[in-house]
């Protein structure tokens, strides 16, 4: 589940990043003009996965974890 605060509090700029590390997924919040080669190179260094990048619709970001829960184990 995305927290609530993360999408409240995203501004015209930003958009979010989804990464799995553990097989847990977490998110970055970073600047729509971002290269994804930044990306990656900070997931790099945190030992995670890039899942999708330059996300801002709040349904599909919700849609995305969702079907990423029901992946790793949860219901679905």
């Amino acid at each position: 589940m995305i927290p609530n605060h993360i999408l409240n509090e995203l501004t015209p700029e930003q958009c979010v990043a989804i990464l799995s590390r553990d097989e847990e997924i977490h998110f970055l919040v970073h600047l729509a003009t971002d290269d994804p080669a930044v990306i990656r190179a900070f997931a790099e260094r945190e030992g995670s996965e890039v899942l999708t990048t330059h996300l801002r619709d709040h349904a599909t970001i919700r849609e995305f974890v969702a079907s990423r829960e029901r992946d790793i184990g949860g219901e679905g």
